[in-house]
């Protein structure tokens, strides 16, 4: 047979040490994927731009920002121009200065572009 004393003992103790445990807390992270990709005919290579900007302050948790885009260009003869712009903005979810993520914006940016010359969208606009 179990005391019930010792029960509520031991529960109280597994109580008081979950509250010394701190919160968890991540760093803010922003994520930028953009694929930009043209197929066409004509000879003069696609003009490709992709713009990115981030606002974050040095310090940062608990927030995040994704913003993800694709541009895709499949035949014709003409010039192919492409341009994005991405501006992220980014604020702590919480200040706590006992967090043990402390730091600067983790950035994840990815930045596809594909130029290809297709000679046979030449031969279809005839």
């Amino acid at each position: 047979m179990i005391n019930s004393s010792f029960v509520w003992l031991g529960l109280l103790s597994v109580g008081a040490s979950l509250s010394l445990v701190p919160a968890a807390a991540a760093q803010c992270v922003v994520a930028d994927v953009s694929i930009q990709a043209a197929i066409h005919g004509s000879r003069t290579p696609a003009e490709q731009v992709n713009d990115v900007a981030i606002d974050a302050p040095n310090q940062c948790t608990g927030n995040t920002s994704v913003s993800t885009s694709r541009q895709v260009q499949v035949g014709g003869t003409g010039e192919v121009r492409q341009v994005r712009q991405s501006r992220h903005q980014i604020q702590p979810s919480s200040a706590n200065p006992d967090s043990p993520a402390q730091g600067p914006t983790v950035a994840v940016p990815v930045d596809v572009q594909v130029d290809v010359y297709n000679p046979a969208e030449r031969l279809r606009s005839r």
